[in-house]
């Protein structure tokens, strides 16, 4: 069920979230990780009241699903924040001048180094 959800999330939410607001998930993170462990924490959810004797439970059934909830809703959170931190800190002017100084020269520029073949 994971790698559906990873397979139709690329196919559907990456040129959807593109088009719409102007987000580039050009690694995929989102779809590969995000998408199945949003579903793993969900299913979590009443996984916990199927199974209330399970030795691992450290609250009752209604007290454990409320932490698998806000264990999601935070991790969801912490996700968006720390996405827009970076994001932020990477679309700088302090880092455009940082990137020009070390990366500006033609070392770091792959035409120099290839050729075309005619």
């Amino acid at each position: 069920v994971a790698g559906l959800i990873s397979v139709v999330g690329y196919f559907y939410s990456s040129p959807f979230l593109e088009r719409r607001f102007c987000v580039f998930d050009t690694c995929g993170v989102a779809n590969l990780h995000g998408y199945p462990s949003v579903l793993g924490g969900l299913a979590s959810i009443p996984l916990v009241l199927m199974n209330s004797d399970a030795d691992f439970l450290m609250h009752g059934i209604g007290t454990q699903s409320i932490i698998q909830v806000l264990a999601v809703v935070f991790t969801l959170a912490m996700a968006i924040v720390s996405g827009f931190v970076t994001g932020s800190v990477v679309t700088s002017d302090f880092l455009g001048s940082f990137i020009e100084l070390w990366f500006g020269s033609e070392d770091y520029e792959d035409a120099v180094w290839w050729t075309d073949v005619e």
